[in-house]
């Protein structure tokens, strides 16, 4: 490769320097292969390009971008000609840039349905490929073709496909790494981005993978110092084993789960305010046989109201509201308005 890059040509140095400049910026594997696509072309002295994505859970290329080359005869190899490849699956088996005449001379090739069929339609004729590998992982290529009329490729284009290929593979890395992290947003939030209780979901190393809406209207509620120390204590969660707590005025629940992308541990750390409990204003009157009137007394008594402000309240006479008291007092057998308020409420607001 050095002995390559000895013999480059200003031109080419530039445009390998666009190239490059252009993959460090963009995070879209359709985009970036876009872009690059006619400098690639113009890099190479090339006609056609296609470019595909790998699934191998359905051992079919998908995704495709090309240049020059009519998506009609794109479909048909979509559809039939990938599964009659003679070049392809020898091509893949590379780690570097490879010309097509090398897996299969160029006479060979020449008698093919693949060529004949399939690459002649669009004008395709000398090719050289090259394949991005994560790891063990097929993730994209760089597929480029000359048109007869030109001579075919050699060893100074596969120099520079293989200068390209690592600022390629690393381009192509950055993007599955964004399009995995947006769709895990996107599957956490169409599954709880509008459920009503604040949830913060951590990773198995404590990274905040997600919150939905009610959490990040509960953050916005917070002080900067407030937040500091609310995300200090859930985050210290993940860490415990609690399964359940208080952060000032809030309840918090903690639910360990596994991620289905990864099947690595999660953990949701679920926060609501604590509410006191509604009355049931009914259950009480059939309890204690209270009268309604002498309900609504019972319950201005427990907001703290003196017996005039209850006659105002309710536009009755004052004399008329110690009346009502009396009879409250018999019926709970109790002798001072505190103790109405613990007969009829303890247990079910708190008191103190």
């Amino acid at each position: 490769m050095m002995d390559g890059l000895k013999n480059l040509k200003t031109i080419e140095v530039k445009l390998l320097l666009k190239i490059f400049n252009k993959m460090s910026g963009i995070l879209n594997q359709d985009t970036l292969r876009k872009c690059i696509a006619e400098d690639l072309l113009t890099l190479f002295k090339s006609d056609f390009l296609a470019s595909f994505i790998w699934n191998p859970e359905r051992k079919v290329f998908e995704h495709v971008v090309y240049f020059n080359m009519s998506p009609e005869n794109l479909i048909r190899y979509d559809r039939y000609y990938q599964f009659h490849d003679p070049i392809t699956p020898s091509l893949q088996k590379q780690h570097r840039a490879t010309l097509v005449c090398e897996v299969m001379p160029q006479s060979e090739l020449e008698k093919t349905e693949f060529f004949n069929d399939f690459l002649m339609k669009d004008g395709l004729h000398h090719g050289i490929n090259v394949y991005a590998y994560d790891g063990d992982l097929n993730i994209g290529d760089l597929r480029i073709w000359r048109a007869k009329r030109r001579p075919n490729f050699g060893k100074h284009e596969a120099t520079l496909l293989d200068i390209v290929l690592p600022h390629f593979r690393n381009a192509l890395r950055n993007a599955r790494a964004m399009a995995m992290a947006q769709g895990m947003t996107n599957f956490w939030h169409d599954l709880l981005g509008n459920t009503p209780i604040a949830l913060f979901l951590f990773d198995d190393a404590g990274h905040l993978l997600y919150r939905n809406h009610r959490a990040t209207e509960l953050v916005q509620d917070l002080s900067n110092a407030d937040y500091s120390s609310f995300y200090d204590h859930i985050y210290s969660l993940t860490r415990r084993g609690l399964l359940q707590t208080e952060w000032g005025p809030f309840y918090l629940s903690v639910l360990r789960a596994i991620s289905p992308f990864n099947s690595k541990p999660i953990t949701a750390v679920m926060a609501y305010r604590l509410a006191p409990h509604k009355i049931d204003i009914r259950l009480l009157r059939s309890k204690y046989q209270l009268s309604p009137r002498e309900m609504e007394i019972c319950i201005l008594i427990y907001k703290g109201l003196t017996d005039q402000e209850i006659a105002s309240a309710l536009r009755i006479s004052f004399y008329t509201v110690r009346t009502h008291i009396e009879h409250i007092f018999a019926k709970l057998d109790v002798t001072t308005r505190s103790e109405i308020i613990f007969r009829l409420f303890e247990g079910m607001v708190d008191v103190s």
